[in-house]
């Protein structure tokens, strides 16, 4: 038996179950405030149950030690059906205290799911942010919006010959290369693109469909920022607008169609 507790050593190799434990140690005292109300419902649930069945079932709730086995097994609703109440007042005591334990393992459920998803949400803004500060093009902007661009963006993993976005379809996001390279496929001759560059801002700006596929020539990292998001970031960072949007006017070329300048973009050059 002793012997057995070796297997707990896994717990070191699986971030899910590390994860986990930092749960349970950040929600400690939510839990055991949940788990005090447990056993204040379990010893007031088997002390009724005792003064209301002791007489006509001796056997099972004869005392207090013995009614807590009919308490424990209503309270977590298993319900083996092997000790039940036979006065009408026991039943309605089962059914509260049905009740009751629903509550009670809802409420731990919930405490665990929120701390569960806050710390999921925390390893993937770091994994976020680690990625954002990687790329060139994010070096000089400072902590603060490095954590509003990590807060924004979204990390996407292509193998080899992925195609990422297809020629045609709609553009609802643009992308920042973090490591790997992608191929443009455009006539005269494809371009590609390595880390700390960026593609897909055409379709955002002009609201026109795609103008070219874009594939993964190797194992590629990106960022993906969602149109919403697009413009909210342009909105707040006028010199990445018109970082942005002067790339996308060099990219259309002098015959392309007029890009419209973002309104943040326009503040900026009106206040220089």
């Amino acid at each position: 038996m002793f012997g057995a507790v070796w297997i707990f050593k896994f717990i070191r190799y699986s971030p899910g179950l590390a994860s986990l434990r930092r749960v349970v140690s950040n929600a400690r005292d939510a839990l055991l405030s949940v788990l005090l109300g447990f056993v204040i419902v379990l010893v007031v649930a088997s002390t009724l149950a005792y003064l209301l069945e002791r007489d006509v079932n001796p056997r099972d709730f004869g005392s207090i030690p013995n009614a807590l086995w009919w308490a424990i097994v209503t309270l977590t609703t298993t319900g083996y059906g092997d000790v039940v109440p036979l006065t009408i007042g026991g039943r309605m005591l089962a059914g509260t205290v049905m009740v009751s334990g629903i509550l009670v393992f809802a409420l731990w459920a919930g405490i665990l799911a929120s701390g569960y998803a806050q710390e999921a949400r925390r390893r993937e803004f770091l994994r976020t942010w680690d990625l954002v500060a990687r790329v060139p093009f994010f070096h000089d902007i400072g902590a603060p919006l490095i954590a509003e661009v990590a807060r924004l963006l979204r990390p996407r993993d292509y193998q080899p010959g992925a195609v990422i976005v297809r020629r045609g379809e709609r553009g609802d996001c643009m992308f920042f290369v973090v490591e790997g390279e992608v191929e443009v496929q455009i006539l005269p001759e494809p371009v590609f693109l390595g880390a700390g560059q960026f593609f897909g801002e055409l379709a955002l700006l002009t609201r026109a469909p795609r103008n070219a596929t874009i594939i993964a020539t190797q194992p590629c990292s990106a960022l993906a920022l969602d149109i919403v998001d697009f413009h909210e970031l342009m909105a707040r960072q006028p010199e990445l607008a018109r970082i942005i949007h002067e790339e996308a006017a060099r990219r259309l070329g002098p015959n392309g169609p007029p890009l419209p300048i973002p309104a943040a973009a326009m503040a900026a050059e009106g206040s220089g």
